[in-house]
């Protein structure tokens, strides 16, 4: 299989790249200048917007969600995928999705983060539609205010919400200081978990499910980043309209934290804190915080749950394979960490058919298979992000309680390797195949592991997003 023009673009020179690669495939690396024309000259349709979210709950201001990956796929096999990530830069959170008409579903997540995937589908894109969709992501709890903070350290802080899913999936969360070293460079583990309420104090509340620990917390200056962790749906079951709380702790007991807060309105959820430096007890605030569930019909039966990401290598195969148990009616998405070799073009220019099988490697092929493209970073010799594509209600049917096999084959050939040459000189050795990454520790699934060549079982999992339709309705 040959690949078109437009995927080799880069390697005929900058004319040839702003002639197709705007039209057809617009990926975060890409630099172009935003515009609000009619569509594109050559008649293919455009998909853009911004990723929002508002700073709190009554708040006129909007912020937008970054480093957010998007995937498009057209309704059908053997389509392949589109991709973009949202802008950190100006304007911030926007995304341009640009390709052939056709019937288009939609992934935006960010495994990594706090932003829990969001799916469009059944989006009828014709030839010449150009069309402008700013979007907003799902949140049990979301404020993102950073006027104001904690004056006094405290040990634990405990902000409440109402959950409005059946499963808690993502807590994300941005303190003052990490109680360490200040602005300086050190940092420390830090423990999330989710408690249900009862007549006692928060500190006295049951906990519901497993605790997720966040490696190596650092606010230090500019590396004062938006931190998180997640669970499995399914791992941390919560019921609808009842109230909970995140406990929020560093590993180690420290008694230093100083949380990102707002004074909260009335009848809006509060945060109790614990701390021989300040009060302790209802502090009459809303903590700088993000919780989503499993509240827009979707599961996420396998999660990226630590935040940490490309860490170890899994090696350099063309086929790789993740089994796992369904919890859905219908697969909606797949995002796998992974990188290629360093003579091989770019991820943003690999491409790998996502096919799942029933049972496990070698089972049964169920449903459509489509076909993934890479979204990521690129050196000139060295090239690493994801694998993303996505799936339309009923393209890909589930039985929950299920096993299943995700597998990654690429595509690449002779043809779309030969004559590379990276930044360094080294010629391309025309193998096609890519190196997926492992899950971080102490993030595992207990319920599948990955397989080589998908046939050689492997004693680790695979570091990717598995997004399900939890009914089996179509869009």
């Amino acid at each position: 299989m040959k690949r078109r023009e437009v995927i080799v673009a880069s390697e005929q020179g900058i004319s040839l790249l702003l002639r197709h690669v705007f039209p057809l495939l617009v990926l975060g690396l890409v630099v172009f200048v935003p515009r609000a024309s009619s569509a594109d000259e050559t008649g293919t349709m455009v998909f853009h917007g911004r990723i929002l979210a508002a700073q709190y709950p009554g708040s006129g201001e909007t912020v937008p969600m970054t480093a957010v990956y998007c995937f498009a796929s057209a309704a059908g096999p053997d389509r392949q995928a589109i991709g973009f990530r949202t802008w950190e830069t100006h304007p911030a959170g926007w995304y341009r999705l640009a390709g052939p008409a056709g019937t288009y579903s939609f992934i935006f997540s960010a495994p990594a983060g706090f932003v829990r995937p969001l799916v469009v589908t059944g989006q009828v894109l014709k030839s010449g539609d150009n069309v402008n969709r700013d979007l907003t992501p799902a949140f049990d709890y979301a404020d993102f205010y950073q006027g104001a903070w904690d004056e006094k350290p405290a040990s634990d802080y405990f902000q409440t919400f109402i959950a409005k899913g059946n499963s808690i999936t993502r807590v994300g969360f941005k303190l003052a200081t990490d109680g360490v070293d200040g602005p300086g460079p050190l940092g420390q583990n830090m423990l999330l978990s989710i408690h249900k309420k009862t007549e006692a104090a928060p500190d006295k509340w049951p906990q519901v499910g497993p605790t997720a620990t966040v490696p190596n917390v650092d606010c230090g200056g500019a590396k004062n980043y938006w931190w998180c962790a997640g669970w499995d749906s399914g791992q941390v079951p919560t019921e609808p309209g009842k109230t909970y709380a995140v406990h929020l702790e560093a590993q180690n007991h420290s008694s230093s934290l100083q949380a990102f807060w707002r004074e909260a309105q009335v009848a809006q959820s509060d945060c109790y804190r614990l701390g021989k430096a300040g009060k302790t007890g209802w502090q009459g605030r809303r903590m700088c915080m993000a919780v989503s569930s499993d509240s827009d019909g979707l599961v996420v039966p396998y999660n990226k749950r630590i935040q940490k990401k490309f860490v170890e290598f899994a090696g350099f195969e063309k086929s790789w394979s993740q089994t796992y148990v369904a919890q859905g009616k219908g697969l909606a998405g797949v995002i796998l960490y992974t990188a290629t070799s360093g003579v091989q073009p770019s991820l943003m220019k690999q491409r790998a058919k996502v096919s799942l099988r029933r049972g496990g490697p070698g089972g049964e092929i169920v449903g459509v298979e489509k076909i993934a493209i890479g979204n990521g970073n690129y050196t000139g010799d060295a090239s690493w992000g994801v694998f993303g594509v996505s799936f339309a209600p009923g393209e890909v049917p589930l039985e929950p309680g299920k096993t299943y096999a995700v597998e990654f084959e690429s595509i690449e050939n002779y043809d779309t390797l030969h004559g590379f040459v990276n930044i360094k000189g080294q010629v391309s050795d025309d193998k096609p195949g890519f190196n997926p990454y492992r899950k971080v520790p102490p993030d595992d699934y207990k319920r599948g592991t990955a397989y080589r060549k998908c046939t050689d079982k492997q004693p680790f999992d695979l570091d990717m997003q598995i997004v399900e339709y939890r009914s089996d309705a179509e869009n």
